[in-house]
């Protein structure tokens, strides 16, 4: 059990949610079905790792490391979905991000904002 004292630090999802968004700004293309695409893209969950580590330009092939769950421990929780369509399904948040980025096709920004508690856009409106 970590003290209050304890110098390590975990995140929340709403700084997730600007590590997202910070990493969206080394790429600024979004990658479906893998964390890095080429030289300019990204999944949610590959931007939010860009954030952390500066990686090479091309970086294809690539996959973040359990750091990030270590350091996001709200990754390992467990949320519904809510990408509408109705979809039932129940993740850990880590693949529950890649659901909404894969499946869904929810742009990196619809799913910092609703990592982040802003009021979500009705269902229809997040198709890209």
């Amino acid at each position: 059990m970590e003290s209050p004292d304890d110098p390590r630090q975990h995140h929340d999802e709403r700084e997730l949610a600007a590590f997202i968004r910070d990493g969206m700004k080394r790429r600024p293309d979004q990658a479906f079905g893998e964390y890095f695409s080429g030289n300019s893209a990204s999944c949610a969950l590959g931007a939010a790792y860009e954030a952390m580590y500066p990686l090479p330009t091309e970086a294809g092939g690539k996959r973040p490391t359990r750091d990030l769950d270590w350091f996001f421990d709200c990754l390992d929780t467990v949320k519904a979905c809510p990408g509408g369509d109705g979809c039932k399904k129940r993740l850990f948040l880590a693949a529950l991000l890649v659901h909404l980025n894969d499946d869904h096709r929810w742009t990196r920004d619809q799913i910092a904002n609703w990592l982040g508690g802003e009021k979500s856009p009705e269902v229809s409106s997040l198709k890209p």
